[in-house]
């Protein structure tokens, strides 16, 4: 029978506290160690077997293991609980900023998340592009509703109440020759959009930006946020536009199914 190496002891274990043991104790299980018996659980963290047994116990009672006869303790159900807990707690830019990272290294440029915020879209995460000229958005930034693949994708999949609502109470101000400010021509292109499932523009709120954009859905099926590549108009040309639509649009797609597991 093999031999249990002993595990180095984390630095918060010797205060030898109470609550550190038992925080120790459940760290030692893991994918390779899902369950694991008191006599390994006393060697590796070098507690005598009357202690750890007692340990195993407590948190036996608490749900937080189960005895799995005779080979041992596996984690117990309370975990996975608070393991759902946890889930549930991870905001939008957590969930979306790993993704976002893959995009960013895919295209080298700049990758945005943006939401609705009335009748404006603030960017509320970014990944800034490794290029020598790049662009920068900082978090908090606002930009228009009506203007950019970052705008217009989130307007184009929102209910045909709040399409009607934005295009008719709220300002539409031209800022470069490629602005849309007309609400008959935004509905066009919101429609063309949707149908499309991304958006891209050129030079509507800088000249000389080109953006992409898809649309993240919440798991009730709503838009939630949009996943954006911008980058100079010169760098995402006809050659290199499908690879980025391609890579915004799987991202986007990941971080809506990421979304989606949370609430399972």
């Amino acid at each position: 029978m093999g031999t249990v190496s002993r595990l180095p002891r984390p630095a918060a274990a010797s205060t030898n506290s109470t609550a550190d043991r038992a925080v120790d104790l459940l760290l030692l299980f893991d994918e390779q160690h899902p369950v694991r018996s008191a006599s390994e659980v006393s060697q590796l963290l070098g507690m005598p077997r009357s202690t750890t047994y007692r340990y195993l116990q407590t948190l036996r009672s608490k749900g937080l293991l189960e005895e799995e006869s005779p080979r041992g303790f596996r984690l117990g159900s309370r975990i996975l609980q608070l393991a759902r807990v946890a889930r549930i707690g991870l905001g939008l830019p957590e969930v979306a900023l790993p993704v976002m990272r893959e995009v960013a290294a895919k295209t080298q440029e700049a990758v945005i998340l943006t939401r609705r915020s009335g009748s404006s879209v603030v960017c509320v995460e970014r990944v800034e592009s490794t290029q020598p000229v790049r662009l920068s958005y900082e978090r908090g930034h606002v930009l228009p509703v009506h203007a950019g693949a970052s705008a217009k994708v989130l307007l184009a999949f929102s209910d045909p109440a709040e399409i009607d609502s934005v295009l008719s109470t709220s300002r539409l101000p031209r800022f470069t020759a490629n602005t849309v400010t007309d609400p008959k021509i935004l509905r066009k292109q919101l429609l063309e959009i949707r149908t499309a499932g991304h958006a891209v523009s050129d030079g509507e709120v800088d000249e000389g930006v080109r953006g992409i954009a898809a649309p993240i859905f919440g798991a009730d099926g709503r838009v939630a946020a949009g996943l954006s590549v911008v980058g100079p108009a010169y760098r995402l040309d006809g050659k290199r536009l499908p690879v980025m639509v391609r890579a915004v649009r799987d991202g986007a797609e990941a971080i809506s199914r990421r979304l989606a597991e949370l609430q399972s």
